[in-house]
């Protein structure tokens, strides 16, 4: 960008330059035939094709940095959501889990403690050892009962 205002200001005191020359002689000649106000002319019409191209090629540069920026930070957000939603998940899982442990504890006829609970977006897996089948079953059907419970692995064996 300062170069970009460097060249603005050289063209800036090209063009002025030009007009002095021109008022102070432009019936004068130069050697290829031109008269010194043309010769200026051309001079100052070179310089502002430069600065144009230079000023382009800056605007095109500006361009990719703000679309490599642009890219880098949508990538950034969206691996900033996924790992939120992660986190959520986890969240979820282990209120799951707590869930059913309390609901676990409040069953007199089961063991809590003997009642291994994992939840894992939502598939709850039931382990451990039950009095009986009724026992087993009921745990199953207090794990399915819980909000955001998707599915019931119940692995629990029948003690004895």
């Amino acid at each position: 960008m300062k170069r970009e205002i460097e060249l603005t200001k050289h063209v800036a005191m090209a063009a002025i330059l030009g007009v002095v020359i021109t008022a102070s002689g432009c019936e004068n000649r130069t050697p290829s035939g031109a008269t010194v106000g043309q010769a200026v002319g051309q001079s100052v019409d070179k310089v502002i094709d430069k600065t144009n191209a230079t000023m382009d090629k800056a605007g095109n540069k500006i361009g990719d940095v703000a679309r490599t920026t642009e890219e880098a930070l949508k990538a950034t957000a969206d691996g900033v959501q996924a790992k939120a939603q992660q986190v959520g998940t986890i969240i979820d899982d282990s209120a799951i889990t707590a869930s059913i442990k309390a609901d676990l504890l409040k069953d007199p006829g089961l063991s809590a403690l003997r009642i291994d609970v994992n939840t894992v977006r939502g598939e709850v897996t039931l382990k451990g050892e039950a009095d009986g089948d009724a026992a087993r079953e009921r745990a199953g059907r207090i794990a399915l009962a819980v909000a955001g419970v998707a599915k019931v692995n119940n692995l629990i064996s029948i003690k004895g």
